[in-house]
């Protein structure tokens, strides 16, 4: 269905006075003429608003939203770090120490209490301002007339009155009255639940209490175009839509938590029922052999503190944002928290050629018109060939848009390579489409592989314009032009286009079939055109993409290279990448794409796939990463991805999920180093106890070890670099839990090794003086400085941390734990409220050896049988 575009007379924009927006009753829009709908709105349908009316619009009317994304409120952000059951627990023990008398005890653990929490609302207020910032980054943009000129707009800066251009792919940015289309079908499901796509008609006479589902004159905001073009006058924006009015916000669900949250809350569960387990042991040994039972229940509950992983599910949030921010800085905008999670398990990347392995700046560079190859960068002015792209030029949706720096193309990459040939070749083409209007249009169908218009020629007779696929076109081509008119096409003619067009693809060439059917009337003419010629246009390889592929191939990732170009150009290109023929899908359509997902999937592998248009939505949604492309890549695309690529480069896939590995390994290693650790508190007072020696620590010291030394080396584990290997193993299994059984081994042994170092230490000060405050304190400093270098051992259970790149967060925090420590049992009043004393420098020199003996030992495990057998992987 073809409707008219309505310019006339009475619908320019008033100059001097306010435009009628907020009329006393909401109009039946889809009821009235496209006349009325503009006197209504004061709009003009052909030019659309001026600049200043437009901001003058959107200064009353504000901006065109939709219930603004719902963030949680700051107090509801406080209580999520109060609410979890590991809090509750701290809150128990602050009570049950208050009940004993022990007031310091109860403010230490409420002081860690409320630091875990600060960190935690401190971390989800720079998550949430992030995602804002991410989303910024994105915003959704329409392309609308303005004074004459087509032009891309914010989709926040859409107002009542303005003319929006409709196009497959695109979401629709307001409610509109159509006024013009061709073929358009939009899918209605997110307002109405209707899955099947609605056919859209301007002329249509409906009733002022036509439902909203047979409304077909109107297209709504949130709704998605699937095929067809057209334009439509914005008649509502923001609050003021269906979509608006009917409250279907999208952001109202709220967030939930990622798999990898969900996995780490159940394990800090079951860890805290074994922590729980072992204090109370340690209580009834304790008073067994004979100590106080006031001092036994205070240990308990400070080991309890200092068992419970109350920072983990901070410190799982800050990586995950950190996350997000590494990889916005290699362009690549999350839109969904658990794609961080999955990218590092990627084994398979389904990547588009073109644009993505390609730079999607196509240039016209060889035509063939009567069997002749015309080389365009040097003989661009043939009159045959101005001809071709005249006609190539018409049969086209770019749009100019003249500025006073010059003239900007607006549109799909092919169809503004062509205009600007027929620039370059001196064609008018603003002055052409005038001359030439159009009056049908059949747009660009993935079936057929070709676009047709109907536009009446200067002479007053109609003409239909056709350009796609070559085979697609030639099948529809029974003659061909020559000097003395048009002449049937021979099959040997045929072959020998066929054979040229092969040729012109394996030199890596896209080919474009352009062909005309003089004095077509509206909708005929189809299958009786003459073929004009070729155009071949070349789009240069990105550079970099090469590399990337190398180092996805060494990253056990696989690349398949998806086109819906011919077999031979897609295979120039692959050739030129260093892609196999086996990894190369050509002619591709969406219903394929689907399939080749589905079915690697099915292999039990996980699938990244780039898409940037409406007929991609499906396969981006079916895969485990779904990536849309930020520059070229289609509302619907992005909408339906989980990662946006804001350059739409290959080899930003790769460093992306360089960065997912990398991302996983670090929250490894920050567990790694918090369990380990917490293990060698509980193992250190425990083993102490069962001998029948009195606790090490004393309960505020725990409480000091718990608030102070876990930060800071968990800090800098999250901003671990890179391992020198992490691009050159093979993925991980997604379905592998991130603490396996021998993974949690390793964490256990390692606890008790790290609790005979802190041992050794108090155990050589009790047999040479006494258990006492001197033994107290140099057990205590022991085991706070064990915990840098244990989370320097975590950085790797491959490679000995020397070898590492260099992390100077890791010798910040050495330092600054080592001068904390030496503060708090130098200075009078901390060393009163910790029970200690100052060393002596024979003193602290035992603490060192004690804590570097079990961390070298760590070190020169690593890669030998013991720590083989029972180590996992950290990418």
């Amino acid at each position: 269905m073809v409707c008219p575009v309505v310019v006339g007379t009475g619908m320019t924009l008033a100059c001097g006075r306010p435009a009628p927006l907020r009329l006393a009753s909401r109009p039946a829009w889809h009821a009235l003429d496209v006349r009325e709908v503009a006197r209504a709105l004061d709009a003009d349908a052909g030019r659309g608003l001026t600049d200043d009316e437009a901001r003058r619009r959107l200064a009353e009317t504000g901006p065109n939203r939709v219930g603004d994304l719902h963030e949680r409120s700051l107090w509801l952000l406080v209580l999520a770090q109060v609410r979890s059951v590991v809090v509750l627990l701290l809150l128990g023990a602050t009570t049950a120490a208050a009940v004993l008398g022990e007031t310091a005890e109860a403010v230490a653990i409420l002081v860690a209490v409320m630091l875990n929490a600060a960190i935690g609302f401190v971390t989800g207020l720079r998550a949430r301002t992030s995602l804002a910032k991410l989303r910024a980054l994105a915003v959704p943009e329409a392309l609308a007339w303005r004074q004459g000129r087509l032009v891309r707009v914010p989709a926040a800066d859409i107002v009542p009155g303005d003319v929006i251009v409709l196009e497959a792919g695109a979401l629709v940015p307001a409610d509109a009255r159509v006024i013009a289309c061709a073929a358009l079908e939009v899918s209605e499901a997110s307002l109405s639940g209707e899955s099947a796509p609605v056919e859209k008609r301007c002329d249509a006479s409906l009733a002022a209490d036509a439902p909203l589902v047979d409304r077909v004159t109107m297209v709504y905001l949130g709704t998605a175009v699937l095929r067809g073009t057209g334009r439509g006058i914005v008649t509502a924006t923001g609050a003021e839509t269906e979509l608006g009015r009917i409250g279907e916000v999208v952001a109202g669900a709220g967030e939930r938590a990622t798999p990898l949250e969900a996995q780490i809350e159940r394990l800090g569960r079951r860890l805290i029922g074994i922590a729980l387990a072992i204090c109370a042991l340690v209580a009834i040994v304790g008073v067994l052999h004979g100590e106080p039972l006031g001092l036994m229940l205070e240990t308990a509950i400070s080991l309890a503190v200092a068992a419970i992983p109350e920072g983990l599910p901070a410190v799982t949030a800050m990586a995950l944002a950190a996350g997000v921010w590494r990889l916005a800085r290699w362009h690549a905008l999350v839109r969904r928290l658990p794609a961080v999670e999955t990218l590092g398990s990627t084994s398979v990347i389904c990547a588009d050629k073109t644009g993505t392995m390609t730079e999607n700046r196509m240039t016209v560079v060889r035509a063939t018109v009567h069997d002749r190859l015309v080389d365009l960068t040097r003989d661009a002015h043939d009159p045959d060939v101005a001809h071709l792209l005249s006609v190539a030029a018409l049969v086209n949706d770019a749009g100019i848009d003249r500025r006073p720096d010059g003239v900007r193309l607006i549109g799909d990459p092919t169809e503004t390579a062509l205009v600007r040939a027929a620039h370059e070749a001196g064609i008018d083409v603003e002055r052409l489409r005038r001359d030439w209007p159009r009056r049908m249009e059949r747009p660009f169908d993935p079936a057929t592989r070709i676009m047709a218009t109907w536009h009446d020629m200067p002479d007053g007779r109609r003409a239909l314009l056709v350009k796609g696929a070559p085979d697609s076109v030639l099948d529809r081509c029974p003659a061909v032009p020559t000097v003395r008119g048009a002449v049937p096409l021979t099959s040997e003619q045929r072959d020998a286009a066929l054979e040229l067009n092969r040729a012109l693809a394996r030199q890596g060439l896209r080919v474009l079939a352009v062909a005309w059917h003089r004095g077509a009337e509206r909708g005929e003419g189809l299958d009786a055109l003459t073929f004009l010629g070729f155009l071949a246009l070349k789009d240069p390889v990105r550079a970099g993409v090469k590399d990337a592929l190398v180092r996805c191939r060494d990253a056990g990732v696989r690349t398949i290279m998806l086109t819906g170009d011919q077999r031979a150009t897609a295979e120039a290109v692959g050739a030129e990448l260093g892609i196999p023929a086996d990894a190369i899908r050509s002619r591709m359509s969406p219903e394929e794409k689907l399939a080749l997902v589905a079915r690697l999937q099915a292999q039990g592998e996980i699938v990244a796939m780039t898409g940037d248009g409406v007929n991609d939505a499906p396969a981006l949604a079916r895969a485990d990463i779904g990536i849309a492309m930020g520059l070229r890549g289609t509302d619907m695309a992005r909408e339906a991805a989980d990662v946006v690529l804001a350059d739409d480069d290959f080899s930003t896939i790769v460093n992306a999920i360089e960065e997912g590995r990398v991302i996983y390994a670090n929250l490894r290693k920050v567990i790694h180093f918090l369990f380990s650790c917490n293990v060698s508190e509980i193992m250190t007072i425990f083993a102490a106890v069962i001998l029948g020696f009195p606790p090490p620590l004393l309960p505020l010291q725990i409480l000091w070890v718990n608030l102070v030394t876990d930060i800071l080396p968990a800090v800098a584990l999250i901003r671990d670099p890179a391992e020198p290997d992490v691009m050159r193993r093979p993925p991980r299994d997604p379905r592998e839990a991130i603490v396996t059984w021998r993974f949690g081994g390793r964490m256990v042994l390692e606890g008790m090794l790290l609790a005979l170092g802190v041992l050794s230490a108090y155990l050589l000060v009790v047999f040479t003086d006494r258990a006492g405050v001197r033994a107290n304190t140099v057990a205590f400093v022991s085991l706070v400085l064990i915990h840098p270098f244990q989370a320097m051992n975590c950085r790797s259970d491959r490679v000995r941390w020397w070898r590492l790149p260099r992390n100077g967060l890791m010798w910040a925090a050495l330092v600054a734990l080592t001068l904390a420590q030496w503060w708090a049992i130098s200075w009078a009043p901390a060393s009163r409220l910790l029970g200690s004393i100052p060393l002596s420098a024979s003193d602290w020199l035992v603490s060192i050896v004690a804590v570097l003996w079990p961390v070298l030992v760590l070190e020169w495990l690593k890669g030998g049988r013991l720590m083989g057998s029972v180590s996992g992987t950290t990418a």
